[in-house]
């Protein structure tokens, strides 16, 4: 879908028909599904291309990489405001977001891709993970108005030319149709190639499941690094990649009640330091981290070792899954406040690029230098938080 408008599609007729059927299963056996199957796979599988026609790249001789899960953009503001304004953040040439809402109430009916590419005057390519059923999760179900669009999906913006966007699908690890947040769709992958100068390289994002297993989450990540690689063979090309997202490393099988049974006692039971190493460092837990190295990726250098997103155990989805008295015990546990994890979820990784280390190379026009890969905690707006996730920096040499 090229250049689509601020868009005024309302799919709240397709939302109220979804509804009607209780399973997945039930669904694709239904008159309806068969009728509208067409549609809805166009919704789900084509990415929509937004150009910004002044786009300008604000660093010539380095390509500044930001990835970030904004958390379905609903402190929008704010963050429009740091990606423009932050001294290190406002460089970026090529963000790699995760979580953005389109047609949403929680988050001001914003189409936040489009909004972005705007506001920052950069190119945008956004893909949809779902179609949304409900208003959200929580406070959010109570929130007045309606949704429109109704969507939720990943979004690469640069201010380099690009080509051949691409969305993948990735092996479904979850039933979000049969959830509390019930959802149309799946976790995506989104390429795409860029022109640096005389290089072409490819990026892409991608946003894995959080509410299953480790093993799964490898075939996701599995599935996005084979859909690069079969790009760059079709045409020959070399093999400069950029990939980006938050892989939901949090190291635990989750999504019945036993496995948070044994998940609560593995975090009330582990010694702190133990736990901190294990969740700052999940590369030896969780096998999709582990997958870049089979496909050539360096991790390493294109990472700092922060953490960039904070849980409390008390207030975790999974505790509903687990027995009153055990709930009761917990509280008494870990107290009022509750016990704050701190993980290591979001990654960058960069094939046949190098990543720069702080004041390795300096931008001729602009005077700005390098930087150390590096997590940016802390970010706030006015009243709160601008994400629940930190973005992460590198900076790449293009040879």
């Amino acid at each position: 879908m090229e250049d689509a408008g601020l868009t005024t599609d309302n799919h709240q007729h397709l939302v109220k028909e979804l509804l009607r059927f209780k399973t997945f299963a039930e669904l694709r056996r239904s008159a309806f599904y068969q009728a509208h199957r067409s549609e809805l796979k166009q919704l789900l599988d084509e990415p929509r291309l937004y150009h910004a026609a002044s786009a300008t790249p604000r660093l010539a001789d380095f390509l500044r990489v930001v990835m970030w899960n904004i958390e379905r953009g609903t402190e929008f503001d704010g963050i429009l405001e740091v990606l423009n304004h932050h001294p290190t953040l406002r460089f970026a040439d090529l963000l790699l977001l995760n979580e953005l809402d389109d047609g949403m109430v929680r988050s001001g009916n914003r189409h936040v891709a489009l909004e972005l590419s705007r506001g920052l005057a950069a190119h945008a390519v956004y893909g949809v993970e779902y179609l949304e059923l409900t208003k959200g999760t929580g406070d959010e179900l109570n929130l007045p108005g309606a949704n429109t669009t109704a969507l939720h999906g990943n979004a690469i913006l640069t201010r380099h030319p690009f080509s051949e966007a691409q969305i993948v699908r990735l092996p479904r690890c979850e039933n979000n149709f049969e959830s509390a947040e019930r959802r149309l769709g799946g976790r995506i992958g989104i390429l795409l190639d860029l022109q640096i100068g005389e290089a072409r390289l490819t990026a892409a994002t991608t946003h894995l499941d959080v509410v299953n297993t480790p093993r799964c989450r490898a075939r996701q990540m599995r599935a996005v690094l084979e859909a690069v690689d079969a790009r760059l063979r079709a045409r020959r090309s070399n093999r400069r990649a950029i990939i980006g997202g938050d892989l939901n490393t949090h190291t635990f099988a989750r999504g019945a009640r036993l496995r948070t049974m044994k998940n609560t006692a593995l975090i009330l039971g582990s010694r702190r330091h133990r736990l901190v190493h294990r969740l700052g460092h999940p590369i030896h837990k969780e096998p999709a981290i582990g997958e870049f190295a089979r496909f050539g990726y360096d991790i390493g250098n294109c990472n700092d070792t922060r953490s960039t997103a904070r849980s409390v155990v008390s207030s975790l989805d999974d505790s509903s899954r687990l027995p009153r008295p055990l709930r009761w015990w917990i509280g008494r546990r870990i107290g009022p406040a509750g016990l704050t994890l701190e993980l290591r979820l979001d990654w960058l990784a960069a094939r046949g690029l190098r990543a720069l280390r702080a004041g390795e190379m300096i931008d001729a026009a602009t005077g700005v230098a390098s930087v150390d890969p590096q997590t940016f905690s802390g970010l706030a707006g006015k009243q709160r938080r601008l994400s629940d996730h930190d973005p992460i920096v590198v900076d790449l040499l293009i040879e």
